[in-house]
């Protein structure tokens, strides 16, 4: 590989783990408007059955995209088990949505870091790029109890943080203005 390649090459690796990891050219759609209902889409649980968005009604979720492949992704996991913990169960959900096509790797992948909060699976990103118009990863979606979506969140955070935790608090009670998750 010529010189310029391999640096190219190089620094397009460096960028996407910095920022996000892409399955194809088009990362993001307009599928998803802010303010707007989010789609009931089925999530495949890890025993082969299904558990419907839905069924989070009532709740604030922090619905979060992501793949074992993605470092940024994994780098951002246990963050998002600080903030389910750190979180009140019954008026908040923190779910993930692995994209990855096979269960086992993401069951180990969960289990070795210690990731309680619940997780789903959509392999190859059906879901996630139909439905959702998705195709960043780590992608969260911050969904208000009466399922309409509050904000996009492309990218990895520092979910854990005291002021996050606040903010969702705040947005839980409907007062969504200050509400932007950086």
């Amino acid at each position: 590989m010529p010189k310029a390649g391999l640096n190219l090459a190089v620094l397009g690796f460096f960028v996407s783990s910095l920022f996000g990891c892409s399955s194809s050219d088009q990362a993001l759609t307009d599928t998803l408007v802010v303010g707007e209902g989010i789609p009931d889409i089925q999530l495949a649980t890890f025993d082969g059955g299904q558990a419907s968005l839905a069924a989070y009604r009532g709740k604030l979720v922090v619905l979060n995209l992501w793949a074992t492949w993605c470092e940024p992704c994994r780098r951002e996991m246990p963050a998002l088990q600080a903030l389910s913990d750190a979180l009140d169960p019954e008026r908040f959900a923190v779910l993930g949505l692995s994209v990855d096509d096979d269960a086992h790797v993401v069951r180990e992948f969960l289990l070795e870091r210690k990731i309680r909060f619940t997780n789903y699976l959509d392999p190859g990103g059906v879901q996630a790029s139909g439905e959702l118009g998705i195709q960043l990863y780590p992608y969260t979606l911050l969904i208000a109890p009466d399922g309409r979506l509050i904000q996009r969140v492309p990218g990895a955070r520092e979910w854990h943080r005291d002021e996050v935790v606040a903010l969702l608090q705040q947005a839980f009670a409907g007062d969504y203005s200050g509400l932007q998750v950086e």
